[in-house]
């Protein structure tokens, strides 16, 4: 997963043993006997979400799911809906109440409550939010109105980086794919305002319209801000950014992403490019000769030697129209109501087909991502018992048996990759529900006075916390999402699965259901969390977490085929 949300089930292995089993017996049944009859004994699955008036053996889709979608409409403010969805949504719902009690009460500085509480209590105060208007975003723009070049501009690129806004460098402190116990300093591509690279690639007439309207799209942000930007020339610096860089399938390759070099190799690729005014900003190595061993690895090298042209076709007032679009779209959601709907019909409805834009308290609820431990934590208190935690490890361990006997089955892998793969399943690791050990973050300075300030403060604060973990072991205890959120996720830099409170309720896990019945539900996700460790990506790392090859030669030919 990549921060990581499941959206399609590729289901593997043991994954859909227990649902598929049922649903054939049910198909066979219903080619045997159409009936419109109602179902005589209830069950623990939901009978009415199939469509019995369906043939199964000519639409199966149909049969075992037509009552589901009937009965399921996609809402207004949704362009997908499933049992993830509507989990989500009701777990929206038990979040709202949760904000709305701490919202109302008054709790020591610098607590969960305390935190959240405040945030949802600006970011919901519409009437100060449309006073304020944009005036809260005019120092970031005369700060580039007063650049005379263009190592003064990535400098402040890289200051900005700690107010959350994107440019052409990206850089972040992540696990070490080559050592695991330790951390590394990534560096790669980034810069654009669309998607990926291919939305501005694309040369058909639907691709042309979407460029158009995005083209649009910048200049009524500016004029919302009464700062008139080039939309056309910013454009094609995206475009040139775009270019330069390598696709999402090539992106894929985690060997090819790996290219540790010295800042200095770094520096040879684009000589034109201010990285070292840049990582002074962000404190990140010092200057002069500790530049040749100071090491980063560099997902990207390719689009660095092409910047430099980039860096040569535009000139500086460009540049610094191109900044001042990144900082607008970085801020538009934590400010007024126009530019938050501007910004919705663009992104949510153009891009996305979202017919309706989410509640107030939705959004503001989005925005609490970067407090996921503190939303999970009083999540937890609330609505998760220690009962549910030990089950679903159990089940972990059970799953991993069964995943076990899979490997030994497989005819088309040899005895020596096989050992392997198992002391990879044997070191898998698990989180179930939530953290051992809450994070402390009652230093971070949060207020009911400025959504906007409260959303420039919780970028700096962790993005400050990124980067000083360079020199920092890794913490194979930290959770990669809230407890609340309903997902579930592998880390192969861990190589642990994790499962979240919040997805651990019906429909996927109930502990008052048959064991058949969760099996076939939270027991499907963990088989397909599983998989992960043993797909075209988690298969190139071992059971350390390591990017390495475990395979043979001859396995892994008969895997890529």
């Amino acid at each position: 997963m990549d921060a990581k949300a499941l959206t399609e089930e590729t289901y593997h292995l043991i994954l859909i043993m227990k649902k598929i089993t049922l649903l054939s017996l049910l198909a066979v049944v219903a080619c045997q006997s159409p009936t419109n009859e109602a179902e005589p004994n209830a069950t623990a699955f939901a009978l009415d979400n199939l469509d019995t008036n369906a043939a199964a053996c000519e639409d199966f889709f149909q049969y075992t799911s037509g009552g589901w979608r009937e009965a399921n409409p996609i809402p207004e403010t949704e362009v997908r809906w499933g049992e993830f969805n509507k989990l989500a949504e009701a777990n929206k719902q038990k979040i709202k109440v949760l904000f709305e009690e701490v919202t109302k009460g008054s709790y020591e500085k610098g607590s969960d409550e305390q935190l959240i509480g405040d945030l949802v209590t600006s970011g919901m105060d519409s009437t100060s939010r449309n006073e304020r208007g944009t005036a809260e975003l005019s120092s970031y723009l005369e700060e580039v109105d007063q650049v005379v070049s263009l190592e003064e501009l990535f400098a402040l690129m890289a200051r900005n980086k700690f107010a959350g806004i994107s440019g052409p460098i990206s850089v972040y402190v992540s696990t070490d794919a080559k050592n695991s116990n330790a951390h590394a300093l990534y560096v790669g591509q980034s810069g654009i305002g669309l998607p990926d690279r291919d939305y501005y690639l694309k040369s058909d007439e639907e691709s042309a319209q979407l460029q158009q309207k995005y083209r649009d799209h910048i200049s009524a942000m500016g004029d919302l801000l009464e700062s008139p930007i080039d939309a056309q020339e910013i454009y094609e610096l995206e475009y040139a950014l775009a270019s330069a860089m390598k696709s999402r399938v090539e992106m894929r390759d985690a060997d090819a992403r790996y290219n540790l070099m010295t800042q200095v190799d770094w520096q040879n690729l684009a000589p034109s490019l201010p990285i070292e005014a840049f990582m002074a900003e962000l404190s990140l190595f010092a200057s002069g000769p500790e530049l040749a061993t100071e090491e980063v690895v560099n997902s990207s090298p390719e689009f660095y030697s092409r910047l430099e042209l980039v860096l040569a076709t535009f000139d500086l007032a460009v540049w610094k129209d191109y900044h001042k679009w990144h900082i607008i779209k970085g801020a538009s959601s934590a400010l007024n109501d126009a530019l938050e709907i501007q910004d919705f019909e663009f992104y949510q409805k153009t891009l996305n087909g979202k017919p309706k834009m989410n509640p107030r308290w939705k959004r503001v609820q989005g925005s609490t991502g970067m407090l996921g431990q503190q939303v999970g934590h009083l999540y937890v208190k609330r609505f998760f018992s220690e009962e549910s935690k030990a089950e679903v490890e159990q089940m972990v361990e059970n799953l991993r048996e069964a995943f076990r006997g899979r490997i030994d089955q497989l005819n088309w892998m040899t005895p020596e990759t096989k050992v392997k793969a198992r002391k990879k399943l044997d070191a898998f690791t698990y989180k179930i529900g939530y953290p051992d050990t809450w994070k402390d973050i009652s230093d971070l300075e949060i207020s009911k006075d400025s959504y906007f300030a409260n959303m420039k403060e919780m970028q700096h604060y962790f993005t400050k916390e990124n980067l000083q973990k360079l020199d920092q072991p890794v913490d194979k205890s930290e959770w990669g999402m809230g407890a609340h959120i309903v997902n579930a996720y592998y880390n192969p830099l861990n190589n642990e699965v994790v499962f979240p409170a919040g997805i651990l309720q019906p429909p996927f896990y109930n502990p008052d259901a048959d064991a058949a019945i969760n099996y076939g539900a939270i027991g499907g996700v963990i088989g397909h969390e599983f998989s992960h460790g043993f797909d075209d990506q988690g298969s190139k790392y071992g059971p350390d977490g390591n990017l390495e090859n475990w395979w043979t030669d001859q396995d892994k030919s008969q895997f890529d085929s």
